[in-house]
């Protein structure tokens, strides 16, 4: 698994990961969380159970998300090599790229 917070503390490392500065990796984050919150709540389909309950993803934070998807856009690995990094098979991998795409392209707009 990718170590966050190894990441967190190098500047040097964040860039060469995901393309930002550290300063710009957590103002994005903010962005990004209310954008993720948001798009959850309009695309979600009608459940049973409350927005939050159920099993935690392997992406648990939306600096986590923010990371993964920055990551495969800098990087643009397969879907095997980005399950493998964040701990994810390769199906659910292709399933958060999709899912975080959309919301990246609404904080970016």
């Amino acid at each position: 698994m990718l170590n966050k917070d190894r990441l967190l503390r190098d500047n040097r490392l964040c860039k060469a990961l995901v393309g930002l500065s550290l300063e710009e990796l957590k103002t994005l984050s903010a962005h990004f969380s209310s954008c993720y919150l948001t798009y959850r709540k309009n695309n979600r389909v009608a459940h049973q159970r409350k927005m939050g309950a159920g099993q935690k993803g392997f992406l648990p934070t939306p600096l986590d998300k923010l990371v993964f998807i920055l990551l495969y856009l800098k990087c643009y690995p397969t879907y095997d090599l980005q399950g493998f990094l964040f701990g994810l098979e390769r199906t659910r991998a292709c399933r958060w790229v999709k899912l975080l795409l959309p919301v990246l392209s609404s904080v970016v707009t």
